[in-house]
């Protein structure tokens, strides 16, 4: 269906009247892929792709800092600094140096608390900054004596994260009791979100304090089902351990712990990169090393008792703590869901002082921090990594993990903490720099409606006049969405052993629509396994992360229907991954293409008119089933 207006004028614009896993070890993001057609190689070159690009957006700022004032409420350890040495703007920015003193440990640029606004329809929070990132010694330097390449892994880098001040992992729970006839315990974990744990947590759950008296004890039972410390290590570092939970004494109001043990539940290693990731004093000779031991991998329910009679006399807090390192948690591996505590019993001679059956969440104290990962990048040049050769502004679609679209949105309304930690590894061996440098950090929020632009738009010009027309963005309906030509006679694969990407279909809709299933033309053999997915968009971006996968097979070849139920609002894209064995095919008769995206590891979609340039334009076999309800919308033309 097409709109249609008529014109005496000459110049016009159209205008919306809308409003709006990863490894243990960091990984680099990889460099630009080879694929393989008849035969041939062929490298494909990114460098145009929309994570290189910022589209025109409304930006409404809420918050600026550009580090004029001092430290201004930010807080900075040791590792960073306020310099007037480069910035972006005015003459000062925060700095953590690449020097000799911030090697093998990490550092933590804090923000003020932060209380964002909440958001209305249409309406998104994001945030963004400046940067120059003067850290050349990205990667590791290579053990020839081991069977991994370490270059490929990072070695200087930084990571930014925020914080949901009201957000605490520990509370009882029904769920997964698993002994005697307990229905409740106290569990550490997002049980509504990822029924688990996610990365760079520190959790607390205090007992209230207890006067102690002669022959004092302490049991409960736990359960864990953490990362295993198998592998564990950290160039430089005491790390023997991953994610990790223990349990801690004060005797001075919280103002200190120790370590409480159990001789017959001994912990399972020394060192947690789940407590040191999270505050370097847990390293060898910091402040808190003697509480870096913990346990790791997964258990059955246990007893764990200890005996209190040296605190005989003083008034004790029990704590329950736990900590994640970085990376893998329970979004990598859904078996690993934490910490759970029951039957908590403090006593003495005297009988019963404290007791919980995890019934009772009133009388434990819940600390901590909930740090929600938003990406980590690193400064290489040779990587065409933002900010490596001077200062540039980090745009939604750089990131090439996690939070491509840097939206904040599901903080709206709430305080939070921006965390931005810089990391250098034991050794300068690989090249030093002068540093991290951060300026100009906002939070804004994008209004005005993200509708994409009609599409279809034709100008014909007359007398005097011009006829302007359009694809009707209010049509609705079910449709088959359709770009080649039933015409699939060449195929497309990775050149790398390993090596994956997504071919997908750009589906060019505003408002809400559910695809309800795919149709995959398979050139490889029948019974070949495939990931479809669906890739949600926030305006012109387009996420690198999956709103939707499953994994299929093609049980015949040539086109296959796959049924699905995809809810999107907005425009999306469609299709299934393809590799060095898995191929996708590609009808060439179909140009130029006008739909037709790819989505390379480490990097962000692209067309594939640009970025199969050297290979052959051409559509995807790939359709959608898809029923749209339009945007009921009206355009103004001026």
């Amino acid at each position: 269906m097409k709109g249609f207006v008529k014109l005496s004028i000459i110049c016009m614009v159209l205008l919306s009247s809308l409003v709006f896993s990863r490894e243990k070890q960091q990984l680099k993001a990889n460099v630009d892929p080879t694929i393989i057609q008849d035969g041939k190689e062929y490298f494909i070159d990114q460098s145009n792709n929309q994570a290189n690009s910022s589209a025109d957006r409304e930006e409404i700022i809420l918050w600026n800092e550009d580090f004029e004032n001092g430290e201004n409420g930010w807080s900075l350890d040791a590792g960073w600094e306020i310099t007037s040495q480069s910035s972006n703007s005015e003459s000062h920015s925060a700095l953590s140096p690449d020097s000799q003193d911030n090697m093998n440990s990490t550092h933590n640029l804090l923000s003020p608390v932060l209380s964002l606004d909440p958001v209305g329809d249409g309406e998104t929070l994001n945030f963004g900054f400046w940067l120059w990132d003067d850290q050349p010694g990205s990667s590791q330097t290579d053990d020839p004596s081991t069977p991994d390449d370490e270059s490929t892994y990072l070695a200087d880098y930084y990571a930014i994260s925020v914080l949901d001040l009201a957000a605490l992992a520990w509370h009882s729970t029904e769920t997964s009791a698993g002994f005697g006839n307990a229905t409740e315990n106290f569990w550490c974990a997002d049980e509504e979100g990822v029924g688990g744990y996610l990365d760079s947590w520190i959790q607390y759950m205090d007992t209230p304090s207890v006067s102690i008296g002669s022959g004092g004890s302490f049991s409960a039972r736990l359960y864990y089902a953490i990362e295993s410390a198998s592998g564990a290590s950290v160039g430089g570092s005491c790390t023997d351990g991953w994610d990790a939970a223990n349990i801690r004494i004060s005797s001075d109001g919280g103002s200190t712990w120790d370590l409480l043990e159990d001789p017959s539940n001994t912990y399972d290693f020394d060192c947690g990169y789940g407590w040191i990731w999270n505050d370097s004093e847990y390293e060898t000779g910091g402040s808190l090393n003697h509480l870096a031991a913990g346990w790791g991998g997964t258990t059955n329910w246990f007893n764990f008792n200890a005996d209190l009679s040296a605190y005989a006399g003083q008034d004790v807090i029990i704590r329950f703590a736990f900590g994640s390192d970085p990376a893998y948690s329970t979004l990598d591996d859904s078996s690993i869901t934490g910490f759970r505590v029951d039957d908590i019993n403090i006593s003495d001679n005297s009988g019963t002082l404290y007791s919980n059956d995890a019934t009772d969440e009133s009388t434990v104290s819940i600390s901590g921090e909930v740090w929600v990962d938003q990406f980590y990048d690193y400064g290489s040049c040779d990587d065409e990594r933002p900010g490596c050769d001077g200062w540039e502004e980090y745009l939604p679609g750089m990131a090439f993990n996690g939070n491509v679209f840097m939206d904040i949105t599901e903080f709206a309304g709430k305080d939070v903490v921006f965390r931005i930690q810089s990391r250098y590894d034991d050794t300068q061996l690989t090249g030093n720099g002068q540093g991290l440098f951060i300026d100009d950090f906002k939070i804004y929020k994008i209004s005005g409606g993200n509708y994409p632009a009609p599409n279809g738009l034709a100008v014909e010009a007359g007398d005097g006049e011009a006829m302007l027309s359009w694809g009707d963005m209010n049509a609705s309906g079910t449709s088959d969405f359709i770009f080649d030509n039933d015409a699939i006679t060449n195929q497309i694969q990775m050149s790398t052993a390993g090596a994956t990407a997504f071919a997908g279909e750009r589906i060019d809709l505003a408002g809400s629509s559910t695809v309800n299933s795919l149709d995959i033309y398979n050139v490889n053999a029948a019974g070949t396994s495939v990931t479809i997915a669906g890739f949600g968009a926030l305006g012109t971006l387009i996420s690198n992360e999956p709103t939707y996968s499953q994994d299929v097979v093609l049980s015949n070849t040539g086109w296959n229907t796959i049924e699905v139920d995809w809810d999107f609002e907005n425009g999306y894209i469609v299709g299934h991954q393809f590799s060095d064995v898995v191929l996708v095919g590609l009808d060439e008769s179909a140009v130029p293409s006008s739909n037709s995206m790819v989505l390379f590891q480490g990097g962000a979609w692209d067309l594939w008119s640009v970025a199969g340039a050297t290979v052959g334009d051409g559509e995807w076999g790939i359709r959608a089933n898809i029923t749209y309800a339009g945007a009921n919308v009206t355009y103004n033309v001026y």
